[in-house]
């Protein structure tokens, strides 16, 4: 997922500064990162007991500085969801360059030749068009109808999180399995 710029934040959080002081100012910005958040949208659920998390391994180029403050090597900005998926889509030889908001990529990747189903497993990619932007995360595990899922910026922070959501909300991207 994406976030809105610094500057529209920045510019909304001084506009209402403006007209009615710190307060409002400060909820403003908080309301309109919340918004935009999948974590605001789906809700977040801790991760189930059995998750076999890979970890955060997304690279200190990207992930110790700010976030959407550099582009990865796949045209995206850093710790974003898109960057941490296409990174890991990376590792198992395949590429996810250039794919666009998350919303965009079960086209694209079914466009590129890719399998795109309803069906989660190991390793795929889950995406949802919800949102602004929409959001991919990897699927770490399966359980019924819940599946455990690693990405950055779910809360709209561009932070790493390992976290359980239903597996019916997302559409799933075979890159490598």
């Amino acid at each position: 997922m994406r976030r809105p710029s610094r500057a529209i934040l920045t510019f909304a959080a001084v506009a209402a500064f403006a007209v009615s002081g710190t307060a409002t100012a400060t909820a403003t910005t908080e309301t309109a990162a919340q918004a935009t958040s999948m974590a605001a949208h789906f809700g977040t659920v801790p991760a189930s007991s059995t998750a076999s998390a890979i970890g955060d391994i997304y690279p200190a180029k990207w992930r110790n500085v700010p976030q959407d403050s550099v582009v990865d090597d796949w045209n995206m900005y850093n710790r974003e969801c898109v960057s941490w998926a296409a990174f890991n889509i990376a590792r198992h030889g395949e590429s996810a360059n250039n794919y666009g908001d998350a919303k965009y990529w079960d086209d694209n990747a079914r466009n590129n030749g890719y399998r795109v189903d309803n069906n989660p497993t190991e390793g795929s990619i889950a995406q949802t068009d919800n949102g602004t932007y929409g959001h991919v995360a990897i699927v770490d595990s399966v359980h019924g109808g819940t599946v455990t899922v690693e990405d950055y910026n779910w809360a709209g922070d561009g932070h790493y999180l390992v976290h359980d959501v239903s597996a019916s909300s997302f559409r799933y991207i075979h890159f490598y399995n």
